[in-house]
């Protein structure tokens, strides 16, 4: 029979990449980990781990990748167990995985936490603050509860419970030259240095089609797969740059402005709250989405 300890402590030594990393991490001595995972693979008569020489780190075998989803799929099972045993006494307990792009970390996703846990103090979470394509791709194998994208991109495991369309705006000091207009098109922006996302953000490749349909070859002062550094430096004057206001943020602020961007070859830009689609959410995960649903009403329109 498969021990509960020695697949979390298998899952654990992957994690970490080591037996000693997965033992300061479990506070549990490297020799008992070490034990329990020879056990298991005696059990199922098969290694699961190659271990290399010196600085060579652990890597799975064949049975080692089948029997992590294994670990991970009980896991899973089990926090939902414990999540439904919770919830016939009422929401006292629970975990929630959440997945967030890096534009809700300062401001938005800290009040949304802030106002759930007043409300259910037992109920903990582990966030991951990703890209979307990253999110959309942990969502889909089950890795997380919920995630919060932009523009997410198709995946057959993902379920959008939540969508809303987003103004396209550039972004500029106050006292940028565009900051007096109401709106402005993609040939305005051209003489302007901009600041650009990379290719990690799924922005990129909408940009340059836009970019590409227009005939405009935009005159880029800075790349970076920061969002928030895009941002800054828009505010500071550095350069301009094409993004969508952080829900319920002002347009217009002390030293910058959301001016919208108004041109046919501009597609819509999409806010989604995702769940993964195989089952329903635990009731820890429902409470949390319903109370998104909620704030996402209350937010300013984008």
């Amino acid at each position: 029979m498969l021990s509960s300890n020695a697949l979390r402590y298998f899952a654990e030594v992957v994690h970490a990449g080591s037996v000693r990393g997965a033992s300061e991490r479990l506070h549990v001595a490297a020799s008992a980990i070490s034990r329990q995972i020879s056990l298991l693979e005696e059990d199922l008569g098969a290694p699961l781990l190659e271990r290399g020489r010196g600085r060579v780190g652990l890597r799975l075998t064949a049975a080692g990748e089948v029997m992590l989803r294994y670990a991970r799929q009980m896991s899973t099972e089990l926090e939902r167990a414990r999540s439904e045993i919770e919830a016939l006494n009422g929401l006292r307990k629970g975990h929630i995985r959440l997945g967030i792009p890096e534009t809700f970390v300062r401001d938005v996703m800290p009040q949304i936490l802030l106002r759930f846990n007043d409300k259910y103090p037992g109920v903990s979470f582990h966030v991951e603050v990703a890209g979307s394509p990253k999110l959309v791709e942990l969502l889909g194998r089950d890795e997380l509860d919920v995630a919060v994208t932009f523009n997410p991109p198709a995946a057959m495991n993902v379920k959008h419970v939540i969508e809303q369309e987003l103004t396209t705006s550039v972004l500029m000091a106050r006292n940028h030259p565009l900051a007096s207009r109401s709106e402005v098109k993609l040939s305005d922006c051209a003489e302007y240095g901009m600041a650009l996302p990379d290719e990690t953000i799924s922005a990129k490749q909408a940009y340059d089609e836009m970019f590409a349909r227009a005939r405009i070859k935009p005159r880029t002062v800075l790349v970076s797969n920061s969002y928030e550094l895009l941002r800054s430096v828009a505010m500071a004057g550095v350069a301009i740059t094409i993004v969508n206001a952080r829900p319920g943020e002002p347009a217009n602020g002390p030293h910058y402005r959301y001016v919208p961007l108004r041109d046919s070859r501009v597609r819509p830009q999409r806010l989604t709250i995702s769940i993964f689609r195989g089952r329903n959410p635990s009731p820890a995960v429902a409470t949390f989405l319903e109370q998104l649903k909620q704030e996402f009403e209350k937010l300013e329109p984008l």
